[in-house]
């Protein structure tokens, strides 16, 4: 597959998040949409650089979306690369504020889905 790698994950109350991971000078650069059935609610960049990010809010309509932290580890030959993310969000009324602390995207140095990506696409088929 290779970069860019492309994942989305539900997090909660219909919010999920669609990171992409690819290349840019030299170095793996995660940008981490949140998105919502109403559209995108805003978006962080990580990286080697700039390892983590928040705490930052979005809006849109009444749905409120908080990231209190998100981490990138770069992949490298040794580790799968990975982007967590721990916050809250709002259903779209703004109510049944519920937090999310997870693994948002795994990955390996060759741009392929990590070991705990494929270990949920394994999950997702069996359930079927």
């Amino acid at each position: 597959m290779g970069f860019p790698y492309v994942q989305t994950t539900p997090l909660v109350n219909s919010v999920y998040t669609v990171t992409t991971v690819s290349i840019k000078s030299n170095m793996q650069v995660a940008v981490v949409q949140f998105m919502s059935a109403a559209g995108k609610l805003g978006q962080v960049t990580l990286s080697p650089v700039q390892p983590t990010a928040g705490p930052v809010t979005y809006k849109r309509g009444q749905q409120v979306v908080t990231l209190e932290k998100a981490t990138f580890i770069a992949a490298s030959q040794f580790v799968d690369g990975s982007v967590f993310a721990e916050g809250s969000a709002t259903d779209q009324q703004g109510k049944n504020e519920t937090p999310y602390s997870a693994s948002i995207a795994d990955w390996t140095a060759t741009g392929d889905a990590g070991d705990k990506a494929k270990a949920k696409t394994k999950e997702k088929q069996e359930h079927h």
